[in-house]
């Protein structure tokens, strides 16, 4: 099964290595490096699960988190938070918001891939 993930990070040399190991598993993957982005390719490619750094400017992850709850045509999909640990108001900020896994960086790809496919299966369209 392919699974689509959905990459918002503004790291693009580790959202590039995440992409490479999991495309070369069976998975499809898209990015975007801010929250306005993710939001649009929520709406355009609508993914099987999204990976959201918190810290993501233009919307912060919150912000993203806050569309998909009240826009209609933002699918809704599980939601994997990955973040370095020093943030302690992140998980504050999410509260109100359904996050699915929460994870620290550094997180090895192939672990990502493991969650993802967790996540997938808990949650199957």
């Amino acid at each position: 099964m392919l699974v689509r993930v959905l990459i918002a990070d503004p790291d693009e040399y580790l959202t590039d290595q995440y992409r490479d190991y999991l495309e070369q598993h069976g998975f499809e993957v898209i990015t975007a490096t801010t929250g306005l982005e993710c939001v649009e390719r929520l709406r355009e490619h609508a993914p099987d699960v999204l990976v959201l750094e918190p810290s993501i400017p233009w919307g912060w992850g919150d912000g993203v988190l806050a569309m998909m709850s009240e826009a209609p045509d933002i699918p809704s999909v599980p939601v994997l938070v990955l973040t370095y640990g020093r943030d302690r108001g992140v998980l504050y900020r999410s509260a109100p918001f359904k996050i699915d896994d929460y994870q620290v960086k550094p997180l090895r790809a192939s672990r990502l891939a493991q969650r993802l496919r967790s996540l997938v299966a808990w949650h199957p369209r």
